[in-house]
């Protein structure tokens, strides 16, 4: 077949095969790199948009930091919380805040007893299980106490029983009521 064509057509031919021979092989190796190349260029400039969104707002935060340090001292020294710095400390000082409020307000502390603490956004939970003892308008009243005290006190699980044991003041039988119930405050987190 190449026998039939001149000198110039065989050149013609020879070049026409050589360029299809360099487009081919453009096309399988250079192409795909290119393609790579611009999705890669394409992410490279998605993230370095995204940086620069990152780097504005951590500019912002850096204003908002000594606020946020005023506000964290504002609460840790804010008086609403228990002010120990232990975990067994905090749970002694609600047992001792307890036992006062029931003595002011006439009634009686049988038992205490710690919960376990749990942790929840930079606060430490104290729980305490108390038992106790007095006439009803006594525990009532120890009640509103707790529930109104500068510290934040909660009452759970408050079950008012009567306790069998009675008081005879002039002719009049006073019952004794028993109540079981949690007592939860909280510590800031110091660590």
């Amino acid at each position: 077949m190449f026998d039939v064509l001149n000198a110039k057509q065989q050149t013609q031919l020879a070049i026409s095969l050589l360029a299809i021979a360099i487009i081919t092989v453009l096309c399988v190796t250079v192409l795909p790199a290119w393609r790579i190349n611009a999705s890669f260029q394409n992410q490279i400039d998605s993230l370095s948009s995204r940086l620069q969104v990152y780097d504005r707002i951590t500019a912002s935060d850096a204003n908002l930091i000594p606020q946020f340090e005023a506000i964290k001292q504002a609460q840790l020294t804010g008086g609403h919380y228990l002010r120990s710095e232990t975990v067994a400390v905090a749970g002694a000082e609600l047992q001792r805040m307890v036992k006062e409020i029931a003595a002011a307000n006439g009634s009686q502390i049988l038992s205490t007893q710690i919960l376990p603490t749990t942790q929840d956004q930079g606060f430490v939970e104290i729980t305490l299980k108390v038992r106790m003892r007095g006439e009803l308008w006594s525990v009532l009243e120890s009640f509103h106490s707790i529930e109104t005290n500068d510290v934040y006190l909660f009452i759970d699980n408050a079950s008012i029983r009567d306790s069998g044991v009675g008081r005879r003041p002039r002719q009049l039988i006073v019952k004794l009521m028993d109540a079981d119930f949690e007592l939860t405050a909280y510590m800031p987190d110091i660590s």
